[in-house]
């Protein structure tokens, strides 16, 4: 396998990844059914996981590579049985906080090394599109950073 070869099979996995996150914050959004503007910021980023998705996508395809249906697959009942993980229990949102909080940070690692590997190979505009992504990640872990204290206090008082 050469670099780019390489770097389009990370990109597959970053693509099965926000595939797999889709369905959790889902879930995430039901849960936070009690805190508007929690809910409110999860479902925009679902909106924003749709479309870095979809990005992620077109650099794939820019690149010359085709989207794994395989990793698709296998991402998509990961996040399903992920999101079953945390139902009913009375702390639920801190634990929701806590695993959309190590996503986001898991996706912000991912995103830098995939930016590098991009540069690396000469793949400037792609790099770009991915800075643009996790600038988005960036902004959702700050969110969830400011909102955790609240959520620990949250389910201490339940």
């Amino acid at each position: 396998m050469n670099n780019r070869e390489r770097v389009i099979s990370w990109l597959n996995d970053a693509y099965a990844m926000e595939q797999a996150l889709e369905e959790n914050l889902k879930r995430h959004a039901d849960d936070a059914k009690d805190d508007e503007e929690v809910r409110s910021r999860i479902q925009q980023h679902i909106q924003e996981t749709r479309h870095q998705a979809e990005t992620v996508r077109g650099c794939i395809e820019s690149m010359g590579g085709e989207v794994s249906r395989t990793k698709s697959v296998l991402a998509g009942m990961f996040g399903g049985m992920q999101g079953m993980a945390n139902r009913f229990v009375e702390d639920t949102m801190l634990k929701n906080a806590i695993a959309d909080y190590a996503a986001e940070h898991f996706e912000i690692a991912s995103y830098k090394a995939l930016i590098a590997a991009c540069k690396e190979i000469g793949e400037d505009e792609v790099a770009e599109k991915l800075t643009n992504i996790l600038h988005e990640e960036e902004e959702m872990a700050a969110f969830i950073e400011e909102k955790l204290s609240g959520a620990v206090q949250h389910a201490m008082s339940g």
